[in-house]
């Protein structure tokens, strides 16, 4: 019993030599010429196969770390791949973004980064590290334009989790909620992208999101007081006033509210700074002098209210305006 086990145990001790003699040996066999072939062979490969070229440059500094002393061709050799490694896999990153391959693009940008870091290329593994959330909100832009809201925001979301500061992710947040009818949510994505554009001086997002907005509430207002909900369209109104709107319709808009308020000096100011703010013909400012000599007319301002309707004398308020003149204030009489 005891000569089958110390049989069994010699047996096992030469396996272990016997192994560890293959792994040196193979070790000792590796060469220069071996490092130097396979950087060849992946230069070769550049053109027409890029992961494949890849792989033989990461063969290539696999084999250099098995020579105990490299040569100064195979020290270049292995350099030289250790260069090549995340500039290909940026190029593959950037080829998968151009097929909206989005994952295989996030992929491809992470490894270029990791190598770029491994081998002391800080500028390219920055540049890389950065790229990954603007894949993200290009990703969840496409999926809002397939209506695919849940997953949008998902992938939005993941985009801000790498870089808090992606400004672009939360408008597209804020352009899915609005879709999604929750216009609470809506708000915060949108005042997010403000604020953070406004942070990072990132200029066209934070046109664009209050853009968005000042729309928003100008368009929910007409509806509003389409369907006689005055006071909830002048609280649109000024909404969009507050995101920058200084377009002279919503001033015309809420001259005409306060008009129908009994607020007439609030309603002389804001159609005036319509007509200011609207630079074209005389026909086209008539809707403005209609309502200023409304104003005017409550005001008890006659003389006042008969110019203002005289220059409204346009389509389509031609008629209107005569009616005012000749019936209502009997200017010039």
């Amino acid at each position: 019993m005891i000569k089958h086990v110390m049989k069994g145990m010699r047996s096992l001790i030469l396996t272990a030599i016997f192994f560890t003699g293959m792994i040196a040996l193979a070790t000792a066999q590796t060469t220069d010429k071996d490092v130097i072939d396979a950087y060849n062979k992946a230069v070769q490969l550049l053109n027409t196969d890029t992961k494949a070229a890849i792989a033989s440059f990461e063969k290539c500094i696999s084999l250099a770390g098995q020579v105990d002393e490299l040569g100064d061709k195979a020290q270049e050799s292995e350099k030289l791949a250790q260069d090549q490694i995340p500039k290909l896999y940026f190029k593959l990153a950037v080829e998968s973004y151009k097929k909206r391959d989005f994952q295989g693009a996030i992929n491809n940008f992470g490894k270029s980064r990791d190598t770029g870091k491994k081998y002391g290329n800080t500028a390219l593994a920055q540049k890389s590290a950065s790229l990954i959330p603007k894949v993200y909100y290009a990703w969840g832009k496409q999926e809002f334009i397939k209506k695919n809201y849940d997953n949008a925001l998902k992938i939005f979301d993941k985009g801000i989790s790498i870089n808090p500061n992606l400004a672009s992710a939360y408008l597209g947040k804020a352009l899915v909620y609005d879709k999604l009818k929750q216009e609470d949510k809506m708000k915060q994505a949108a005042d997010q992208a403000i604020q953070i554009g406004n942070k990072i001086h990132d200029q066209k997002t934070l046109n664009s999101a209050r853009k968005f907005m000042q729309n928003y509430y100008y368009n929910h207002a007409v509806i509003a007081i389409q369907n006689k909900k005055t006071d909830l369209g002048m609280k649109y109104l000024q909404s969009s006033v507050s995101y920058g709107n200084n377009s002279p319709d919503v001033y015309y808009e809420l001259s005409k509210l306060y008009n129908q308020q009994g607020k007439y000096d609030l309603a002389y100011t804001n159609i005036q700074k319509a007509i200011s703010l609207d630079h074209g013909n005389e026909i086209i400012k008539a809707r403005y002098y209609y309502t200023l000599g409304k104003i005017y007319e409550h005001q008890g301002k006659k003389a006042e209210a008969c110019s203002a309707f005289k220059k409204a004398l346009h389509p389509p308020y031609t008629e209107s305006a005569k009616y005012e003149i000749e019936n209502v204030l009997k200017c010039g009489k």
